[in-house]
């Protein structure tokens, strides 16, 4: 196994939070959605996928409303080639440039 460290902000009632969690994955894999989905479900937070391209979570129906915005990963031991990274307001970014 092992560690992927992800951080992500908790934004609810219009404030935002940032914070961290790390989830345990195979060694031949690299973090799914699931594995996102059960670190938060760990710290109390029951969600759903809203936007699987920026990897934003929602709560779930009947829960509180808030979203989780995962904004950066890194996974320990792993090259930095190879390293599985996200960083959401870089990608907007990039996308806007390229899309010009």
């Amino acid at each position: 196994m092992k560690e992927c460290l992800f951080h992500f902000k908790l934004i609810k009632d219009g404030q935002t939070k940032e914070y961290r969690t790390l989830a345990m994955i195979p060694e031949d894999k690299q973090p799914e959605i699931s594995d996102f989905i059960a670190s938060f479900e760990e710290l109390g937070y029951k969600v759903d996928l809203a936007n699987e391209r920026e990897l934003i979570f929602r709560s779930r129906p009947g829960e509180e409303p808030y979203k989780l915005d995962i904004t950066k990963m890194e996974i320990k031991g792993a090259k930095h080639d190879d390293e599985a990274f996200h960083d959401g307001e870089l990608r907007a970014i990039l996308e806007h440039l390229v899309t010009r």
